[in-house]
Formats: C-alpha cells, structure tokens, sequence
C-alpha cells in the first residue's frame, strides 16, 4: 500500500486525528504493522449467566499491555429465556458490537476528512428464528437471518460520505458479508465548519 494520510494537528469531535493519521502513515509503511489480535476469555458463572475479560492485545507489532486490568463483560438472558436479566444475552452484545463499530469508525474518519459531527445514533435490529438455537428445528438458522440498522447524524458529511464511512467498520464487514443487512441512514446536514 502507497497511501500515506493526510496529517492534521488538532482534535475534531473529541477524536485525536494526529494520532488516527500517525497509525494509518505507520500502516501504509509498514504491512505487518497493521495486524491486530484482539482475545475474549469468556467464563461461566452460573445458569446463563457468564463473564469475558478482555484486557491485553497485539497491534503495531508488538503486544498491547496499557490496561492494568481486564475490561469484564456479562452475558446473561432476559427472564423469557430462562435467565436472571443481569446482562445482554451474546445476540444483544453482537448488535451492541454492530452499532458501536459503526459509530466509532464514521466518527473518526470523519473528524480525520474534516467533517464536524454534532449527533450520531446507530441502531440495530436482528431477526431470528429460536427454534435452530432449541433444537426444535434442524431446518431453521440458529443465528439472524436478517439485521437492520438505522442511522441518524447531523454532520456536515452527506448520505453517502456517511455511508463510505460506515464500510470501514470491521464489524460492520462481518455482519454483511455473513448475513443481508439492510441499512437506513437519516442525515441532517451541517454546515461544514
């Protein structure tokens, strides 16, 4: 890769934009500086409830050790499904990791391309038939069949900007190559700053 980011100095919508466009020339230099290894230790705990330490990772070449400690999420199931309702159930943390990997990366290429951000809210909704996860039908996907997201920003970037930004998300790029999402994006035009 040849591309090298444009460097800026100052923060835009509380993003650091010297230090995206410093990971991004270093990536753009260097191949291998670009491969991350991000680890979840999830644990039972008891019914459905269970924890995941997320702490260290590897990015730039090098393991990443700055948390002193390790980052602890639940899962549990609502009462409905036989749990204590002390978490969101692991569907409910996938859509949480949908909307909030599409809201960091619009955020931050964004701020680095300039555009200002006054609101942004993305919302998901997944569709699934539960008899694959019971066992009830063979026949039926265990998963979503289908996730649909909403977006709402006021920015002076237009739709489709929006939407070109979106498609750097990781998350993003896993969920709509494995299964159709549908997205809807609602944008109230600033003007740019």
């Amino acid at each position: 890769m040849t591309n090298t980011a444009i460097k800026t100095d100052h923060i835009v919508n509380g993003i650091d934009t010297a230090r995206i466009v410093e990971l991004a020339t270093k990536m753009s230099q260097d191949d291998s500086y670009g491969n991350f290894r991000f680890r979840a230790d999830n644990e039972w705990v008891n019914g459905n409830l269970s924890r995941t330490a997320i702490k260290d990772f590897y990015a730039g070449n090098d393991e990443r050790t700055e948390r002193a400690h390790a980052l602890i999420v639940a899962a549990d199931q609502p009462a409905f499904l036989a749990g204590d309702n002390t978490a969101p159930n692991a569907v409910e943390h996938y859509l949480n990791s949908l909307v909030s990997c599409i809201t960091t990366t619009v955020v931050a290429h964004a701020s680095v391309q300039g555009f200002a951000i006054q609101a942004f809210n993305a919302s998901a909704e997944g569709e699934m038939d539960a008899r694959g996860f019971f066992g009830v039908s063979d026949d039926a996907n265990r998963g979503f069949s289908k996730v649909r997201v909403n977006v709402k920003a006021k920015t002076s970037a237009d739709e489709a900007t929006v939407r070109k930004l979106m498609s750097y998300s990781p998350v993003y790029e896993l969920v709509s190559k494995a299964i159709p999402v549908d997205v809807h994006i609602t944008v109230e035009q600033l003007t740019r700053a």
